[in-house]
């Protein structure tokens, strides 16, 4: 037989505090900057399911940019994008040097001339942003 004493049973506050925490993070986390999977354009997330914060945060920045990233551009366009930076930061270019055609002209304002220079601009900014002084170079409309 199980004896009680007559007044209510109360959790832990132990419990009760863990409790509290946990609904803190959830209210945290989702406010938190990483997007998420619905925050891309149609079609990126599944042709990339495991995108990264990082890559996500391109993909974002390009669309503000005016570069349009599709499920079918996606893989290229990060390709692209990481390219860019790792010219930066190993190949001792300024994205001015980088940003040039096949007759080392600077890249144009019209067309895939100017959706690459986007592409770099928002790499610069998603994947190496310390070189985000460098984004005026590429002269973006």
């Amino acid at each position: 037989m199980i004896r009680t004493t007559g007044r209510p049973r109360r959790a832990p506050r132990a419990l009760a505090c863990l409790g509290a925490a946990l609904a803190a993070t959830a209210l945290l986390s989702a406010c938190g900057s990483d997007p998420t999977l619905g925050d891309l354009p149609k079609g990126v997330a599944q042709a990339r399911p495991t995108i990264t914060a990082e890559e996500a945060d391109f993909v974002l920045d390009a669309q503000k940019l005016g570069a349009t990233v599709t499920g079918a551009s996606v893989a290229d366009d990060i390709e692209t994008g990481t390219t860019t930076c790792w010219a930066l930061q190993n190949g001792g270019v300024t994205l001015k040097q980088i940003a040039v055609g096949d007759d080392d002209q600077p890249l144009g304002n019209t067309g895939d001339a100017l959706r690459t220079k986007q592409l770099m601009a928002a790499a610069v900014q998603a994947f190496c942003p310390d070189y985000t002084d460098q984004i005026p170079q590429l002269g973006l409309p």
